[in-house]
């Protein structure tokens, strides 16, 4: 590694979203030529992926309800349940929890209406809440 891969190294720390110009600019490069260092750093492992980082204003509080229906009823309450942001999954199950609702919000007041929601539909016999606390595993898809 040269004092161009050390300085695009710093550049790319410095601002992830820097454009092939800009780069190629701070290097004194051609963008040809930056692509191509760029290719050969990924090859040898020095740039091992791009990762995004999540804003401070992203919503920290996640949860899950685990729903019991009166009847197989998952069919007619998963459409109603795109219609609340604040649900960014929503899962059939079998066993004895029938819907699993998975939620991010900012507040547990937000976090209550919602369950408080999904309790009053009539298909809904019990709603109950689990909130995570931590992630051991995230395996991307």
């Amino acid at each position: 590694m040269d004092d161009k891969d050390q300085k695009l190294l710093m550049l790319l720390r410095e601002n992830a979203r820097a454009s092939i110009k800009e780069l190629a600019s701070g290097i004194n490069l051609s963008r040809t030529a930056l692509i191509e260092r760029l290719r050969r750093l990924e090859r040898g492992g020095e740039i091992t992926g791009y990762t995004l980082k999540p804003s401070q204003n992203e919503k920290t509080l996640r949860l899950f309800l685990m729903i019991k229906t009166h009847q197989p009823s998952c069919e007619l309450i998963a459409p109603r349940l795109k219609e609340i942001p604040e649900i960014t999954a929503c899962h059939s199950l079998g066993g004895a929890i029938d819907m699993m609702v998975e939620i991010s919000t900012d507040t547990i007041e937000s976090a209550n209406e919602i369950r408080e929601t999904l309790s009053a539909y009539p298909e809904v016999s019990e709603v109950t809440t689990s909130t995570l606390l931590k992630t051991h595993i995230k395996r991307p898809q």
